[in-house]
């Protein structure tokens, strides 16, 4: 980096539709690009410097088909066939479980139901409290 180049002066962060992501409608079995809100951050030049919590303006769109809302599920989602209950009720039970499909996580996500319980219980998140008495209980 240059010595000699000034910091960007930021003026302020706003609210702002910015790119596409994928929203699946679990009871049609249909998903949908619909845009994502996120925060933005300008420069003095109106220029956007960097982009802030996608995840914190997510609108919830219904679908167009059965007028029920959509869950957002992120921009990697890789839908399955829609008769494939199974794998549907999967995608359904790892999103509510708080797994999104927006960047690579390295996880590779169970195919039968028969592996879902175990995956969820191995990957789940944490509470504070939990991750304290799972330290202790470690330590002689």
């Amino acid at each position: 980096m240059n010595a000699d180049r000034k910091p960007l002066k930021l003026v302020r962060t706003e609210y702002h539709t910015a790119r596409s992501s994928h929203h699946v409608c679990f009871e049609c079995r249909k998903q949908f690009k619909k845009p994502v809100d996120g925060l933005v951050t300008l420069t003095l030049a109106g220029k956007i410097s960097r982009t802030l919590n996608y995840d914190a303006g997510i609108r919830v769109y219904p679908c167009p088909q059965c007028g029920q809302p959509m869950t957002h599920v992120g921009k990697n989602f890789r839908p399955p066939a829609q008769d494939d209950l199974e794998a549907w009720h999967i995608a359904r039970r790892l999103v509510a479980a708080g797994f999104k499909h927006d960047h690579s996580s390295g996880l590779t996500y169970p195919t039968s139901l028969k592996d879902l319980p175990a995956f969820l219980e191995q990957h789940r998140q944490l509470s504070e409290g939990e991750r304290l008495l799972k330290q202790w209980s470690k330590d002689p």
